[in-house]
């Protein structure tokens, strides 16, 4: 058994995406190379996966097997022999390499191989006719830099002969379709398959025959793999130093690269591959010692120990392996002078033809074969030998060793491939800001090509990046025939994004943010959501759709197609997933039902709870709602409060109280909270009491001078103006407890009577918001922020008109003003419905480098420090007002803030479209440990 088989004994799966490719792959005339290569390419970079062997993960590769099984379905072929020379063909001219730049394309399961990224986007340019005739004359006269895919394969050409066909060829013993002429294809193929094939290396071969039967078998064996371990080790010393002597050497003390950049590329390309080679000469020189004390080695496992116990330069060296071969490659494609020395140096009878990259990647390939190596001679020592105990503590090491390797070989590899998108992407300095492409946790989660309509180029390239999504055109430079790209759409934060599978799965018009998810689902989890939906029946080109939707005030939706149904899927799922880990890294809150789901019909518009937070009411279109939080089958509607329709609801439990805006003339009632629980009791007859004022905007419970007050705002847009009333309660029974005590004992008149208006304010600006300061109001109108003195009624602007650092409010005059929330330190932090900033106390600008601009447009907001909530009528963004950054967005459907002026009330209700039930739900810190 060689050490290319070893562990090969289990059969591999048949790749069935690949068969059901091969089943429709469309014939091209196999004698082109191009066309065979295109095909090729179009069809193996469907079926990419990331592979182990030996332990080390190789990503974006394909097996043998795949590529001779996909060669055969191209040209027709009747021998899988001659697939592989075609293959070869293609291999010699860098399509596809080897993943240890070591063996030639093979027939074969475990081998591996990947695409050279640099040749494919040369031959798909020239498909594409965007190469210049520069670009054209290279492509087909230097291919040894792998700039293209060019040639004829003779043997597979038609006969030039028009009466010459497959069933009767003509004369000439050179025709393609003579059978000797393919019998000789044949045995030419199968022969350079052969030779190809080593001869073994023999323990039994190598000592006097008498120590040969003198062994028992399993000894036998034990002493092949004893040796094959000796030998590979000498083979691997020998590379290295091939590498050292006739390529680092050469490189260091030559002219072939410029002085500037000698020392700095020869560290990029082979880093510490000298430390890698002493630790091994020193190895190989103890093996060496050890086969010369006696024909049958005893023990191994006490020579490797001391090797495996220091392999950081391992680490050191294969961590730097993607770099290694990209700068390589980009010095080849500007340097004519290394590349003829790589030419002849390959030449050389020492590197076997094998070039540079076989020898770089040496030490990667050795150590993955260590444990391989050593379970095989483990398989043949015998019980009680002290092999037994140690080299199970050598493969731990080895094995150790190899998943360090590749969890910092998959680092280098997404730093390298975003490196690379970096250098052809081409946008505004802003959106290259945002994307931060090279900062170190920066991840590439998933890169391909998706389709748009119309037009001539409809290729859009797609990165799924862990926190953004990008779409690009891809375009050749017209000098230099370099790949880049610009930008389709503007970046998307996956917070942001929704995607579906079906257009027709979106309700609402072409232009609205999304189809959000159910409110049980998505939205109660804070995380957005895939919907994915089954297309499997279209069949044309524009069959598997994703609907990409970027929410917010200058969002978009595109539709992009999938080339098949299996992509689509694993885009949607890796947005899912991406999404899912994003949640979860930075999840500050979370939704909970706290009430049955509503009907469409019963529209729910307020909210609030009492009895610390155990209660909550509901007010809706039908009337008020009672029940117990977390308890949906509790809710019971209000019968006996005769209200059509319910637009506020604010208790206050010091003072005993609901008040409320109801009917179709925006009346404002106060009750008693003893009038709430008669629902659940008794069936009492309708209740209604005289309203304190009518045409209500809004109103807001506070405290002036220690006082309990009410305020009722009365905004009229036509005449542009506000008319605040300000009332206190009367408490005249010094016996009552609470006012709401009293109310309930003195009857239903009266009751108005209860609360005397003692101030009013006119303020001529249509107003939406009021706040309490300790001694003054603060009225959020069209002409924003505005302070109103109660002892005086004097009003001024809460803004400082001499602060020029403020001049951006007055050049905006969309702007809304809608909430104000002291932080601390005398600082207030202003919201609006495009941004939010800080002033001081004097109203003039504080942090001046900080600034909020909101993705969506709010209509309220909630503070919860350090956090501020703004809500969307699509989705909730969360804030961090210390730092200014987005903290976690959830998306949530049609949402609406049912408490917006409670500090700790935080409930919202959401539904996925006007005509889908509507659910409350409670905006829990998960921290917290209040119910509400």
């Amino acid at each position: 058994m060689t050490g290319d088989t070893l562990g090969r004994n289990e059969p591999l799966p048949v790749n069935q995406e690949l068969t059901a490719l091969l089943e429709n792959v469309q014939p091209v005339y196999p004698a082109m190379l191009s066309l065979v290569a295109k095909s090729f390419y179009e069809i193996i970079s469907q079926v990419l996966q990331k592979h182990v062997r030996n332990g080390l993960e190789h990503a974006q590769c394909f097996t043998g097997r795949d590529a001779v099984d996909t060669i055969y379905a191209i040209i027709r072929a009747s021998d899988r022999n001659l697939a592989i020379v075609v293959g070869r063909a293609l291999e010699q001219q860098n399509l596809f390499h080897d993943v240890d730049y070591e063996k030639r394309l093979r027939d074969d399961p475990y081998e591996l191989y990947a695409f050279d990224e640099d040749v494919v986007n040369a031959l798909l340019r020239a498909h594409r006719g965007e190469d210049t005739d520069d670009d054209c004359s290279r492509l087909h006269s230097d291919t040894r830099s792998g700039s293209g895919i060019n040639g004829v394969f003779v043997m597979l050409t038609d006969c030039y002969s028009p009466t010459c066909s497959n069933t009767q060829p003509c004369y000439s013993v050179t025709c393609p379709r003579q059978r000797l002429q393919q019998d000789h294809l044949r045995r030419t193929a199968k022969n350079n398959v052969a030779a190809e094939m080593k001869q073994e290396k023999l323990w039994s071969m190598s000592v006097p025959k008498e120590i040969v039967k003198s062994v028992s078998r399993k000894e036998l064996d034990r002493q092949e793999r004893i040796f094959e371990l000796f030998y590979g080790e000498k083979d691997y010393v020998r590379d290295l130093c091939i590498l050292r002597d006739l390529y680092m050497k050469p490189l260091h003390n030559g002219d072939i690269v410029g002085i500037d950049r000698r020392k700095n590329f020869i560290t990029k390309v082979f880093k510490n591959a000298l430390a890698v080679l002493a630790e091994n000469m020193e190895l190989h020189r103890t093996l060496e010692r050890r086969q010369k004390e006696s024909f049958i080695c005893y023990q191994v496992g006490d020579v490797l120990m001391p090797f495996v116990e220091n392999l950081e330069a391992y680490l050191e060296y294969c961590a730097n392996q993607p770099y290694s071969m990209h700068f390589l490659e980009a010095e080849k494609r500007i340097n004519s002078r290394l590349v003829d020395f790589l030419e002849k140096t390959d030449r050389r009878p020492e590197c076997r033809k094998l070039g540079v990259q076989h020898f770089l990647t040496r030490p990667p390939t050795r150590l993955a074969r260590y444990p391989l190596l050593l379970r095989a001679v483990l398989k043949y020592t015998p019980e009680g030998h002290p092999d037994r105990d140690v080299i199970p503590q050598v493969i731990d090491r080895v094995e150790d060793m190899l998943n360090r390797i590749n969890v910092e070989t998959g680092k280098a590899q997404n730093r390298l491939r975003l490196f690379k998108v970096d250098e052809k992407l081409v946008c505004s300095v802003s959106d290259r800001n945002d994307l931060r492409l090279t900062d170190d946790q920066r991840k590439l989660i998933r890169d391909s090509q998706l389709r748009k309509r119309g037009g001539e180029n409809t290729t859009i390239q797609v990165l799924l990046l862990d926190h953004m999504l990008l779409m690009c055109k891809v375009k050749s430079d017209s000098h230099t025939g370099e790949e880049k790209y610009t930008l389709y759409k503007r970046p998307i934060p996956l917070q942001m994004l929704t995607i579906t599978t079906s257009p027709t799965t979106l309700t609402g018009a072409a232009t609205s943010a999304s189809a959000p998810p159910a409110p049980n689902a998505g939205a109660s989890s804070g995380r957005p959501t895939v919907v994915a939906v089954d297309n499997e029946t279209q069949k044309d080109k524009y069959a598997y759709p994703l609907q990409i939707t970027y929410l917010g005030r200058n969002g978009f939706t595109v539709t992009l197609y999938a080339n098949k149904q299996a992509d689509r899927k694993q885009w949607y799922q890796s947005i899912e997933q991406q999404q899912q880990e994003l949640m979860e890294r930075h999840c500050k809150f979370e939704l909970v039902p706290v009430a049955k789901q509503f009907p469409s019909g019963i529209r729910i518009n307020t909210a609030d709870v009492y009895d610390h937070g155990r209660c909550v009411v509901i007010g809706t279109d039908h009337g008020l709602y009672l029940g117990v939080a977390g308890k949906p089958n509790s809710y019971q509607r209000l019968t006996h409060l005769k209200h059509d329709r319910v637009y506020q609801i604010e208790i206050h439990e010091k003072l005993n109280v609901m008040a409320m805006i109801a009917d179709k003339d925006r009346n404002l009632y106060v009750y008693p909270l003893d009038h709430l629980m008669t629902a659940t009791t008794s069936s009492r007859h309708g209740l209604r009491v005289k309203p304190l004022h009518t045409h209500v905007s809004f109103f807001r419970f506070g405290q002036f001078q220690e006082q309990d007050i009410l305020c009722s705002v009365r905004s009229t847009t036509l005449s542009n103006q506000t008319i605040i009333h300000v009332y206190k309660p009367v408490m005249s029974q010094p016996k009552s407890r609470t006012l709401g005590r009293f109310l309930s004992l003195g009857g239903e008149s009266g009751l108005a009577d209860s609360w005397k208006c003692i101030k009013e304010c006119y303020i001529a600006a249509e107003s939406t918001s009021l706040h309490f300061l300790r001694s003054r109001l603060c009225v959020g109108c069209t002409r924003g922020f505005e302070i109103v003195d109660l002892a005086t009624m004097n009003t001024q602007s809460l803004l400082d008109p001499a602060d020029t650092s403020l001049g951006f409010i007055n050049k905006r005059d969309t702007t809304h003003p809608i909430a104000l929330f002291r932080v601390h330190d005398g600082q207030f932090l202003l919201c609006y419905d495009v941004f939010a900033f800080y002033v001081n106390r004097n109203g003039q600008r504080a942090r001046s480098n900080w600034m909020i601009h909101w993705v969506g447009t709010p209509t309220s907001f909630k503070f919860e420090y350090p956090y501020i909530l703004a809500f969307d009528s699509q989705f909730i963004e969360i804030y961090h007002v210390e730092t200014g950054s987005v903290v976690q967005v959830i998306i949530t459907g049609n949402c609406a803030s049912l408490s917006p002026n409670k500090m700790h009330v935080n409930l919202c209700v959401t539904s996925q479209s006007p005509t889908h039930p509507q659910e409350v739900l409670r905006i829990q810190h998960l921290s917290a440990k209040d119910p509400i």
